[in-house]
């Protein structure tokens, strides 16, 4: 072979091994982005599921037409719907109409479902109207309070981030000690 074959073998030879070197630093660099992303994803559903984890549990109780009636495990701020499917849903008889399906449940409430044409039995702790969720018509509807009280309830648990005891409630303008008293008996936490 003549010198200027052997120079061209040669130089084909060495652009070969740069395309290979190059080909395998791309490979590399796409396959370690890849990894990263993976990577990324399988730390946030971890972090998901271990905050999902540490999320504070209510335990409501469920009576009536329903599947399997009994007590629940829920996260806070869980809806009924989510507790009624975890006793196994409704029964045919369930009066549906007379439920709130989306409303946010609290820790040690009892919730009855009632059959067509039940009587409504409300006497219970979650017919009581909680002052640190209820809306201002909620509030409008215990006894003694109006526009005015209702608007005063939920500015003092918006500036002091909820109310920790019943009594707290005193500290709301024009809540004395007799609208206080009348109001025990349809008030919760």
């Amino acid at each position: 072979m003549d010198k200027c074959n052997r120079n061209k073998i040669l130089y084909i030879l060495i652009v070969l091994v740069f395309l290979g070197v190059f080909w395998g630093w791309y490979r590399l660099k796409e396959i370690t982005t890849a990894d990263m992303t993976l990577n990324k994803t399988a730390l946030s559903e971890t972090e998901t599921v271990e905050s999902t984890d540490n999320n504070e549990k209510m335990m409501v109780h469920i009576t009536g037409a329903v599947t399997n009636p009994g007590v629940v495990a829920l996260n806070q701020g869980a809806r009924l719907v989510e507790a009624i499917e975890l006793v196994g849903g409704l029964t045919e008889s369930a009066d549906v109409n007379s439920l709130n399906l989306a409303r946010k449940l609290q820790d040690e409430e009892k919730i009855h479902v009632p059959v067509v044409g039940e009587t409504a039995i409300t006497v219970s702790e979650s017919s009581k109207i909680n002052i640190n969720s209820a809306s201002r018509e909620e509030l409008k509807s215990l006894p003694g309070v109006g526009d005015v009280i209702a608007q005063g309830i939920i500015d003092y648990r918006e500036k002091n981030g909820g109310f920790a005891q019943l009594e707290e409630l005193k500290n709301v303008t024009r809540i004395g000690d007799k609208i206080y008293e009348g109001l025990l008996e349809s008030i919760t936490l």
